[in-house]
């Protein structure tokens, strides 16, 4: 009896987690992409390590922030995308790409303490495969079409 009643609390836990991802959006999707790239090493920040992984082909995704003060880069780093035919989001902050990136340190209670900000990035190696990647590749696809 206890297996019977075991069998659709977990089905209903994958139909949950199931909704849970078709509900994010794209930029939430990032988000975690973000975090696990860093995880594995697969995240370059600032323009000297995002030109450099640009100019070699290793980068997969560029981000670029929307405030980005200096022209020349935004110039540079389009330039560079799209002579290797990488994808370039942009994001609305250079804050909030360094917060996504990883780049600030928080505080006992949880609050930021310091934040770095950047104005690019790019992903050379996604990690494992997830939910969130798919979800942020096909919005690539519907963007880039």
């Amino acid at each position: 009896m206890a297996e019977d009643s075991a069998a659709p609390i977990e089905s209903s836990a994958v139909a949950t987690e199931v909704g849970k991802a078709e509900e994010i959006d794209h930029l939430e999707a990032l988000r975690r992409v973000l975090r696990k790239a860093n995880s594995v090493n697969g995240l370059r920040r600032g323009l000297h390590e995002t030109a450099k992984v640009l100019d070699n082909g290793t980068a997969r995704l560029c981000l670029l922030a929307a405030d980005c003060e200096n022209p020349e880069y935004v110039k540079l780093i389009k330039a560079l995308c799209d002579a290797s035919k990488i994808h370039l989001l942009e994001i609305e902050s250079r804050a909030l790409l360094g917060e996504w990136c990883g780049l600030i340190k928080r505080d006992e209670e949880g609050a930021v303490r310091k934040a770095v900000k950047t104005s690019v990035a790019a992903i050379t190696d996604f990690g494992d495969d997830s939910t969130e990647l798919h979800i942020l590749m096909n919005h690539l696809k519907k963007e880039s079409a």
